[in-house]
């Protein structure tokens, strides 16, 4: 199935793709959008004459459990007489964080350093993939699959595992060519450009995003960075300590999942990327010559967006209410980055 086919027609129509629908259906944006989404994915289900639809979104997996989407989906399948299988890609909890602190640099939305952050974050259920997964298990009378990343089991990689677990290869492994098993998007950002993202958040950029798709922002940084010949190497945090806590505190759920999916142990299916040296560059003296960089990004940036810094006392005062609404919507449960 195209994304398309089930974007809200409110939609900005350079936004077309899987992430609207998400939206939609995990209640951040209005009921209507997601009144809209469900009806223009029944109706899609009652024309199409293929038999297999795929939907695909990282955060399905952590909706607020209310929102009950998992069965939502499965019933509007029920009603136009398809199943609904569900697979699950994880990694580990200390390589998911990292992955997300990215993100959340390129969205310009994150203020903190890489320990703080993962001290703050790690222990959230958004992590615990075994939860995460038992709402989609139900709903799918328990036809589910779990892939790690990279498998110590197989050496195929992840589409093409993916493409098995689901039954699906005799069908799509003919059509798949060497670019599309090595295909990536969205690469994460550098060190360089995970700096200069806190220092513009500091600086309220972040609060441009209002009516456009906040990656593009970030886009523009990693851009910047890569023309310079910054940042060969992805960003890699510096907090030993909070992950080992992370990872031993989510081990026993890891095991559950194991247990249920494999039927083996964690440590006996997925493998680990080899350790290297954190290249933060927050939290200890930076060398002049990336300072230097890190300051020409910032000014660069904010000249390529017309952006003009506020007064330090109104940034100080948009900070107080953004935390402010942060911890309400934390304490409400919302969906915003924390899952109960």
């Amino acid at each position: 199935m195209l994304p398309e086919a089930c974007t809200p027609r409110l939609a900005p129509a350079a936004d077309v793709n899987h992430h609207l629908l998400g939206r939609a259906l995990d209640g951040r944006d209005a009921g209507r959008l997601r009144r809209d989404c469900l009806d223009r994915l029944s109706r899609t289900l009652s024309e199409t004459r293929a038999d297999t639809v795929i939907l695909s979104y990282e955060d399905f997996a952590v909706q607020r459990p209310g929102l009950c989407v998992p069965s939502v989906l499965a019933d509007i399948f029920a009603r136009h007489d398809f199943g609904m299988d569900v697979a699950l890609v994880v990694k580990p909890q200390a390589e998911q964080l990292t992955s997300a602190y990215a993100l959340r640099t390129q969205l310009i939305a994150e203020p903190r350093t890489f320990e703080e952050f993962v001290r703050r974050e790690g222990s959230s259920g958004r992590y615990d993939y075994v939860a995460r997964l038992e709402p989609w298990r139900r709903a799918a009378e328990g036809r589910v699959v779990a892939l790690p990343v990279r498998d110590l089991c197989s050496e195929a990689p992840l589409l093409v595992r993916l493409v098995e677990s689901l039954g699906l290869y005799a069908r799509l492994g003919p059509l798949l060519s060497p670019d599309d098993l090595t295909y990536r998007t969205n690469r994460s950002a550098g060190p360089v450009a995970v700096e200069a993202s806190r220092r513009l958040h500091g600086l309220g950029l972040h609060r441009m995003t209002t009516g456009r798709h906040p990656r593009r922002l970030g886009h523009l940084l990693d851009d910047l960075a890569q023309a310079r010949g910054l940042d060969a190497e992805p960003f890699r945090g510096n907090a030993p300590n909070a992950l080992a806590k992370v990872e031993a505190g989510h081990g026993p759920a890891n095991e559950r999942l194991a247990a249920i999916c494999w039927g083996r142990g964690w440590d006996a299916v997925v493998a680990r990327v080899p350790m290297r040296p954190p290249n933060e560059l927050a939290g200890r003296p930076i060398p002049p010559e990336i300072e230097a960089q890190v300051d020409r990004l910032v000014t660069e940036m904010t000249a390529r967006v017309a952006f003009r810094t506020p007064p330090a006392w109104l940034r100080r005062l948009d900070g107080i209410v953004e935390r402010g609404v942060e911890r309400i919507a934390d304490l409400a449960g919302r969906p915003a980055w924390r899952v109960r």
